[in-house]
């Protein structure tokens, strides 16, 4: 399954369709948009803090580094997330990797924005 062309979704739009794909077991797609929002969120605290997101790696380390004792694991979330993308391109997850990826990019996706409606 190729990987669609983002659409310019908010993070919560994109968990929120996640969530739906989950719903009727379409995990590839989920993987999808759990990365696109993953994607969104850290290319939006990039830009909030003025770095530069042509390297989201780059940019988790850097938001660690100013985070203090409130920052959330971003270089963590991040590879999570990186999983799930390869995992929408070659489905190589079994259920039990799924759920613990899934599960994870979702807590941190919430805790960065809330639960979408």
């Amino acid at each position: 399954m190729a990987m669609e062309p983002a659409a310019e979704y908010t993070p919560l739009e994109y968990l929120s369709r996640a969530d739906k794909e989950l719903a009727f077991g379409n995990h590839r797609k989920a993987a999808c948009y759990l990365w696109q929002a993953t994607e969104a969120t850290f290319i939006g605290l990039a830009k909030e803090r003025e770095l530069d997101c042509g390297d989201l790696s780059a940019v988790a380390v850097a938001l660690e580094a100013n985070g203090g004792a409130a920052r959330h694991r971003y270089t963590s979330s991040l590879a999570d997330a990186k999983t799930l993308r390869e995992h929408a391109e070659s489905e190589f997850l079994e259920g039990y990797q799924q759920d613990m990826f899934f599960e994870a990019t979702r807590k941190f996706l919430v805790k960065c924005h809330g639960e979408p409606e």
